[in-house]
Formats: structure tokens, sequence, C-alpha cells
């Protein structure tokens, strides 16, 4: 929303008369509202020991994690299991008349909502948690105003138009009981699709006169097969240089070298089984973009976003020179590792880049991401809010809020995330997690004064 516009929704309330014809009746006035859904809220509720076996019962995360989802009066579908609870404003008006309604935040007078409806009311989502809202209500010659305070129930939700699996790093209370702020850091899925091989088709390789390429392709596919099984049956003749296994233990880290097997032997026999025609690649193709049109220009009307930082790898990357939010965004690259690879050399290198991107506040607000937002995203957010001093716990529960999105048993405690708790107890033991957190950083060659910067940027006065 431009300066002008701001301004005049902030005129339109703050001129209004005290009383006024509309009768607001939702919600009730200084009433507090929540923004997680029931089921949601049941989940963050549960006792550590129940919600981690929970989180790892197939039939748990495929039938009850954050379900049912909100059902909004009016909308032909469900809102999806990931998304905030929806807020619904409604008054007395009369038939026929379009209504302009404005919300804005009483802490800092942002505008966030500045919508025309026809009707009574208006379902809104993307606010912050425990803020303070003021609304009006304008049509047919009449005003109403209302108010309302936002639930203080973490974590903060986010719906981004065309992009799953997003939430506000901020809202949490961390170091010295100061609340993390919102609006500064987002944590997403990819804001476009990964890059992909193109591959021509077998009448297009004969059309070509390339059926020696086709014989190759399937000589190829066979070799490559009869390798990966060579090296299951054998892992020390296995070649650490291998490009795909590079590629793979970039985003894996520590994970063991069999699950690497378990996924490249499965690939490598449909290949096989299709002639290895996949083998012959025609080219490569940018992935395509999730925030085109009307889906970008919110994001970044709403949200406001400067930088965009990358943690996909090159070939995830493929084509891409800037960020899919357009040129007013800034797109950092910086490849990033994931779990216990977070403590390795390449690792290392890795976060102290994302790092220097945190530290400079002209960067802010800030949407991080990888692919699905949830093994390399989720080991960076586990570390940025750990430096800010959340507690050990909600760290979890910020890995896990994934679930509401990916529902595959693969992703769960004992695979993915111990992995990453443990990498740093082993390498930087200390007491707590945000001293085990400080070691790493300080190792990384930053100084207390670069975390107490950190801090000061990223939590409440």
């Amino acid at each position: 929303m431009d300066i002008c516009r701001l301004g005049l929704a902030a005129a339109v309330l703050s001129s209004l008369p005290a009383f006024a014809a509309i009768e607001i009746t939702s919600p009730a006035q200084g009433s507090v509202v929540p923004l997680l859904t029931d089921s949601q809220k049941a989940y963050f509720a549960l006792p550590t020991a129940e919600r981690r076996e929970s989180f790892a019962t197939w039939s748990f995360r495929q039938k009850k994690m954050g379900l049912p989802a909100e059902q909004v009066p009016g909308e032909a579908k469900k809102r999806e299991a990931y998304w905030p609870k929806t807020v619904r404003l409604a008054w007395k008006g009369a038939e026929g008349v379009e209504y302009r309604v404005v919300v804005r935040s009483a802490k800092n007078g942002e505008t966030v909502i500045d919508e025309k409806v026809a009707g009574c009311e208006l379902h809104i989502d993307n606010l912050e948690i425990a803020t303070d809202y003021k609304w009006v209500v304008i049509g047919g010659g009449d005003n109403g105003k209302g108010a309302f305070r936002t639930e203080d129930a973490a974590p903060r939700l986010v719906r981004y138009p065309g992009v799953p699996n997003v939430r506000d790093l901020g809202g949490r209370i961390g170091l010295g009981g100061k609340r993390v702020k919102q609006g500064l850091v987002f944590r997403s899925a990819g804001l476009n699709n990964n890059a992909k091989d193109v591959y021509y088709t077998i009448d297009e390789l004969k059309a070509l006169g390339r059926e020696e390429d086709l014989k190759a392709a399937a000589d190829e596919a066979q070799k490559r097969l009869d390798q990966l099984l060579a090296w299951q049956a054998d892992p020390k003749t296995m070649d650490y240089k291998d490009k795909d296994y590079v590629d793979w233990k970039s985003r894996h880290g520590n994970e063991p070298v069999a699950k690497f097997f378990s996924s490249r032997v499965r690939r490598a026999k449909e290949v096989v089984k299709n002639g290895g025609i996949s083998k012959a690649v025609k080219g490569r193709e940018p992935g395509k973009s999730r925030v085109e049109g009307e889906n970008g220009e919110y994001i970044r009307r709403r949200f406001g976003i400067k930088t965009d930082i990358d943690l996909r790898s090159d070939k995830e990357c493929y084509g891409m020179t800037g960020s899919p939010l357009g040129p007013t965004v800034k797109w950092e690259h910086i490849s990033s590792s994931a779990y216990g690879g977070m403590v390795s050399e390449g690792g290392k290198r890795s976060f102290a880049n994302v790092f220097r991107v945190f530290l400079d506040e002209a960067n802010y607000p800030i949407d991080f991401h990888c692919i699905a937002g949830q093994d390399r995203t989720g080991a960076v957010a586990y570390i940025l809010n750990g430096l800010l001093g959340v507690d050990e716990e909600l760290l979890a529960l910020d890995w896990e809020t994934t679930g509401f999105w990916n529902r595959n048993n693969d992703f769960r405690h004992d695979k993915l995330y111990d992995k990453l708790v443990e990498g740093f107890v082993k390498t930087y033991p200390a007491p707590t997690v945000r001293e085990r957190l400080e070691k790493y950083v300080l190792d990384l060659g930053f100084t207390e004064d670069d975390i107490a910067k950190f801090r000061r940027i990223m939590l409440e006065d």
C-alpha cells in the first residue's frame, strides 16, 4: 500500500466521530480474538512426550494434526491447515451498500487492511499476535468503530498467496522476557519452484537421427544403476566425490549414506525401466514463479519484504538472477546445509554468510527459504531464534509446525530434528541451547557485539 493511501486510511480513522450509526457486532469491543484454530492450538498444547509420539504416528499426521482446517463462510474450499485463523469483522448495515473496512495496528498506526466489501462482514488474516487493532467500517453515509486484541499464542502463522509453509520468526518470548519482533523475518517455502531438467523424447531423438544416443542413454542408465548397487553392497568402494552424492550431502548434512543409496537406487531403476531416456538431457529449465501477479503484489505490499535469502543449491536455482518477488527485493543466494550439516565446515561457511545479512538493518524485512521451508530453513530458524533466547521446547515446536503442511512420516524428529540438536550438543557443549549457539556463532568469526546487535534488531524493548 502506498504512503498516500496509508495516510488517507489513518486520517479516516482519526477524523471519525466517537459515536456512529453502524453497530459493530463482531468482534465485541475490546475482546481478545484467536489467530490459531482450535485444532492448531490443541497440537501445541500436547505434553512433549505425547506430542513427539503423535508426530511420529502416520494416522495422526494424516488425519488429525491441525485438522480440521478452517471453513470460512462463503468460501468453497477449506483453508489450508498451515494458515492462520481468520478474524470475522461484522456489523449491522443496510442492503445494497458497499462498505469500506480499514484496520490498523494500535501499536504503530500501520494500516493492514483497506478493503471494500458488499455485505456486512469480512474475514481477515495475517495479523500479528498479542497486538491491539482498531478498525472502522464506512458506508451509506454512516460509520462504525471497533477495537480488539489478538491472542498471545505463538507461532504467528502467515498466509502467502501461492507459497506454502510460511510463518513469522517473531512472536515468541526471548532473552530477558522480551518478545521477538514480528514482521521483520519470515520463513517460507520457495518463492518459485526448483529448476528442472528437460529431456528429449524418444520421437525427438529419432527425428534427429540420434538412435545411437538412445542406446548410449540406456547403457549409461544401466551403468549408473550397477555402480550404485556396487557401492551399496560395499560402501568402502564408493566415490565420495561423486557429483550427485556431493549435491545430496550439501542438503542432508550428516545423514547416513544409506539414505542416499535408497533414494538414488530407486530412481536409477526407474531410469533403466524407461530405457534410459531421462538421461538424454535437452537442457535445464528455471523454476516457475509462485508469486507472479497478484500473489507477489500482495506479499510485497502486506509484508514489505526487502531481502530474499535463498538457501537452495546452484542446481535448484538454475537460471535465476534475482528474487521472484521482483527487482525491488534483494536476492541473496546462499546455498545452505541442514541438520547435522550445520556444524560441518561447509555448513558453518554458509551460515556465516546468512548471518551477515541479518546484521544489516537495511535488509529488513527478510524472507528466508529453501524449497520446502522445512530442512535448511528449519535449521537456520533454529539458530536464529535460539540466539534470541527462545526456549528450546519452542524451537522444537517451530520445526514441528511444518507438519501442518508436510504429513510425510519421513519428516520426523529421530530422522532429522534430533540430528540438528545433537550436532550442536556434541560440537559446542554448553548448559543451554542459547550458549551452544553463541559458541557456534563466535567460532564463525563473529563477535559478542555482533550477537548483541542482532538481538537489538530483533527483540522488543
